[in-house]
């Protein structure tokens, strides 16, 4: 079976010049972003041994709702979470966005 012929709807509709709306360019990227985020956290939660209850203290949330995070489905990502997560997390956290919409957020070490 070859697979190159295959194409997401989205691509398709693009290549006969339909554009999606901004409000679905930006709530898509904002999914994106959270999935990014999911992924960071669970990394560094991993990393620090801590479980996701553990973590939910440190934030001042449930197990179930740290799970929400690493899974990208709490929406929308905000800058009251990330500080949240800096802290809980000890990390810094830098979150670049731009104006093509390929916003980007990554955590670092705390300077000393």
């Amino acid at each position: 079976m070859n697979h190159t012929r295959w194409r997401l709807a989205r691509e398709r509709k693009a290549a006969e010049g339909y554009t999606e709306p901004p409000e679905v360019v930006a709530e898509r990227e904002q999914i994106r972003l959270a999935h990014d985020l999911g992924q960071l956290v669970y990394d560094r939660r991993t990393a620090l041994g801590l479980s996701q209850s553990a973590l939910g203290e440190r934030l001042g949330m449930t197990a179930d709702d740290v799970e929400a995070v690493e899974l990208g489905g709490l929406l929308p990502v905000t800058a009251d979470l990330l500080v949240r997560l800096a802290v809980a997390l000890e990390v810094t956290v830098d979150l670049h966005v731009v104006s093509d919409g390929r916003n980007t957020v990554a955590f670092g070490e705390r300077a000393a």
